[in-house]
């Protein structure tokens, strides 16, 4: 596996080429302000090396890094369906099972996490039935 890129942001790794058009997509609403000026700060790792890496080989070469994010984003492909569900890593306490978030709420999950202002449950638990976290209604 290729090495990761050693950052503060969260890593936003791209495990699936079959579709760029997706790709961009996803990445676009990954990286734009909600209506309250929040995004995600996430380092974009769009390297083929990655393609069909599964999320336990990415964890591994982000831990790898030394310095990282508590918490990685994998756009595998179920990534790239309709509201780009990002897998959802925990790099602080291995335990925790990933869930998904869609990509219009991964600041949320993001911002949080790294600041320590949320715990993983607060996420993961809110997931839906499929396993998708889509926010706090």
């Amino acid at each position: 596996m290729p090495v990761l890129p050693s950052t503060e942001n969260s890593l936003l790794v791209r495990t699936s080429f079959v579709d760029a058009n997706a790709w961009a997509d996803a990445l676009s609403v990954v990286l734009t302000e909600n209506e309250d000026g929040f995004r995600a700060y996430v380092e974009v790792v769009d390297d083929n090396a990655w393609e069909d890496a599964d999320w336990e080989q990415v964890r591994r070469a982000a831990l790898a890094t030394g310095g990282h994010a508590v918490v990685l984003f994998i756009v595998d492909s179920a990534a790239l369906e309709p509201d780009y569900p990002v897998l959802v890593v925990d790099l602080g306490d291995l335990s925790h099972e990933p869930f998904r978030c869609v990509a219009s709420e991964l600041w949320g999950v993001d911002n949080n996490l790294n600041i320590a202002n949320m715990d993983w449950e607060e996420f993961a638990d809110m997931a839906e039935s499929d396993g998708v976290f889509r926010g706090f209604a």
